[in-house]
């Protein structure tokens, strides 16, 4: 029998709103950020989605995401562990750097490891190590992990032969919904909610179109 794993983005961060690279630096979450968070939680209350368990990683910008999410769905924040294994890739060097100096998505693998970073294939190693065994534990059969985009597409994309969906969207409070047996992850859903009501100008609120191979901002 299969387990479910929702593996969410944070919301908008001010490090997003102003491009910069994310990975273990972190910064706040923006006021449209918090009405992100707050209207994911209605999607999951819609949807029905209850959760045994509930993790994020370390950065303050999950942890945030995540109580707000679960208030706005339950009515009271739900309990949860935080863990480094679920943290962004470490961009070294690149931190908090504009991300128009990023180099190109076909560069990636193994170019920041040279200023301190990790390469991708560490960064979902460690991710992947994490959620299996969290997902193994007793009793841990609906999960929410509150997590991060770059780390959470790589995932995606180590797994895309086992996926039911392709990855076309990407935003704030993407949630990945996973099947998991036999520690095979097979993505079979992706859903943002409407956030149609918090656009800026400049800055669209709903997720933008991907290319299944890409690699999308922090």
């Amino acid at each position: 029998m299969h387990r479910t794993l929702y593996l969410m983005r944070h919301a908008e961060t001010l490090f997003n709103q102003q491009g910069k690279t994310q990975g273990w630096c972190d910064s706040p979450l923006t006021p449209r950020g918090i009405e992100q968070a707050r209207l994911t939680g209605l999607e999951l209350a819609r949807r029905g989605v209850t959760f045994d368990h509930a993790f994020c990683s370390t950065a303050e910008r999950c942890s945030d995401t995540l109580e707000l999410v679960t208030e706005a769905a339950f009515g009271e924040p739900m309990p949860y562990e935080r863990r480094k294994g679920l943290r962004e890739i470490s961009f070294g060097a690149y931190e908090a750097k504009d991300q128009f100096l990023e180099l190109h998505d076909d560069e990636f693998g193994q170019f920041y490891v040279q200023f301190g970073g990790e390469s991708q294939d560490q960064a979902v190693d460690r991710l992947e190590a994490d959620l299996k065994e969290i997902m193994s534990r007793p009793d841990h059969h609906n999960v929410l992990v509150c997590s991060h985009g770059g780390i959470a597409i790589s995932f995606y994309l180590r797994w895309k032969d086992h996926a039911k969906v392709p990855p076309t969207v990407f935003g704030n409070c993407m949630t990945y919904v996973y099947h998991v047996e036999d520690d095979v992850f097979s993505c079979q859903d992706m859903f943002v909610a409407d956030f149609s009501s918090l656009e800026q100008p400049g800055m669209p609120a709903q997720p933008m179109r991907i290319d299944a191979n890409a690699r999308p901002k922090r």
